[in-house]
């Protein structure tokens, strides 16, 4: 006779982690391209390896983990996370959900309960918001690429699993602090300058930066009108700010506003709201805009309004620019369209907003300048880019800024034609997202867009 002992066959926790993932990733093959799914599983993977440590070096070791892909993904990082884990969890265990389980158990025999307790809540609401809100110790780091982050995450984990030997931890410490050191500057420092035609649908917003980031400006916001009475979230805070954010832009030397319609600065509320601004400039006369002053009366005190006319010049190093229109104040309809032309890299650029045909052969009129690159007239539409005015411009290369899909048929096909006759190419963000213009003095000047190959 033979005799079967029963065997036990022992999994670790990381196994057990490696056939959960496994099993997630044959119902949904994408899995780890979800930001929250990498960040679940890694925390779930460093509690495992840091469960023989102290609660406070645990604590230092989750969020080291977790920063590079939070820097890849969402570009900013509070380095007093740690600090408000230990007030906010706490509150959390011991307060806030015992109190939630009693108030599910009590409810049904002693209703009143959920009055009584609804202060207790509100006041942990409001201290977690507050603690939120006060945004101390939040740095714009910048994003940093897929190599980075999984070098950063390498190292990361052999200062954590290596043995008890100091003077390599020390060794990882000095490479881990210095790639972090070396990556910031990197992003806050660049050796090249842009113009990005941020793809923010049917509007404008174009930022222009110069190398270093020692200046940073933009024009105009972008923004959508809302329909009906359901207002919806600023698309600024979904498309602008990361991009900003990405590029470790957290404040601006300047916003140029080119008139007041919402597809143009109908999100400057919202950029004035989370991003430091020193200047805006705009056409003289706009102040006497109820809209627009609705939209900056919360920040008269922190910004410095610098309305213009043709003939101002904004000279604060780096950039020069020159007003070219309008003549006369107006109230920033789409014939008082602030204009400004300027030069980097030895490049003249001009920017007319929603300028009409009359305003072009005024600009036309004054001033007789060529420009190398011109951003289209009012998305695209017949009423701007009349062909005289582009003959005096003579651009190598126009940009159109317009929605897919708009509703305004922009880029109207009379003046695709008309640049067509010309043999003007011209880049559209319609067809080729984000487009930027890098230039450099070790490089020369280059054009990326996100859809690749979309010159006309």
């Amino acid at each position: 006779m033979y005799s079967l002992k029963e065997k036990k066959v022992m999994i670790s926790s990381g196994d057990k982690l490696g056939i959960v993932a496994l099993t997630h990733l044959l119902f949904n093959p994408l899995l780890f391209l979800n930001s929250g799914a990498i960040l679940s599983y890694l925390l779930v993977f460093g509690l495992e390896i840091s469960k023989d440590f102290k609660k406070i070096k645990q604590n230092i070791v989750l969020n080291l983990l977790i920063t590079p892909i939070l820097l890849h993904n969402f570009y900013r990082i509070n380095f007093l996370t740690i600090i408000y884990n230990f007030l906010i969890v706490p509150i959390f265990n011991f307060i806030l959900l015992p109190l939630t389980f009693i108030v599910i158990f009590i409810f049904w025999c002693l209703p009143d309960i959920v009055r009584i307790s609804e202060p207790i809540f509100k006041v942990i609401a409001d201290l977690t918001n507050f603690i939120a809100d006060k945004q101390v110790g939040l740095i714009t780091f910048g994003q940093i690429n897929w190599f980075q982050t999984i070098f950063l995450l390498a190292v990361t984990l052999f200062l954590i699993i290596m043995p008890k030997n100091k003077v390599k931890k020390l060794k990882l410490r000095v490479i881990l602090l210095g790639a972090y050191t070396s990556f910031f500057c990197l992003i806050h420092f660049p050796l090249k300058g842009q113009v990005s035609f941020i793809d923010v649908g049917q509007g404008d917003s174009i930022l222009i930066t110069t190398p270093l980031n020692r200046k940073t400006y933009l024009i105009d916001t972008g923004g959508k009108l809302n329909f009906g009475k359901r207002k919806s979230e600023p698309q600024l805070n979904r498309i602008t700010i990361p991009f900003l954010y990405a590029q470790g832009i957290d404040h601006l030397d300047g916003v140029f506003l080119s008139h007041q319609d919402a597809d143009h600065i109908g999100d400057l509320k919202a950029l004035l709201d989370q991003i430091p601004v020193k200047h805006l400039y705009f056409a003289r006369g706009l102040t006497d805009n109820q809209s627009f002053m609705k939209k900056i009366s919360n920040h008269l005190n922190d910004v410095q309004l610098m309305p213009l006319l043709a003939g101002d010049k904004v000279r604060e190093g780096g950039i020069d620019f020159d007003v070219v229109y309008p003549f006369k104040a107006g109230l920033g309809k789409n014939e008082d369209s602030l204009s400004i032309t300027f030069k980097v890299a030895n490049k003249r650029w001009l920017f007319t907003g929603d300028l009409g045909r009359e305003g072009e052969k005024e600009i036309q009129n004054h001033y007789n300048f060529q420009v190398d690159y011109f951003k289209l007239g009012h998305h695209g539409s017949k009423t701007s880019s009349d062909p005289d005015f582009l003959k005096h411009l003579n651009p190598r290369l126009v940009f159109i800024s317009s929605g897919r899909n708009n509703r305004f048929g922009h880029p109207h096909q009379e003046t695709l034609k008309t640049l067509k006759d010309l043999g003007i190419p011209y880049l559209n963000t319609q067809d080729s997202g984000t487009i930027t213009w890098n230039y450099s003095p070790f490089q020369g000047d280059k054009i990326t867009t996100f859809y690749k190959g979309n010159t006309k």
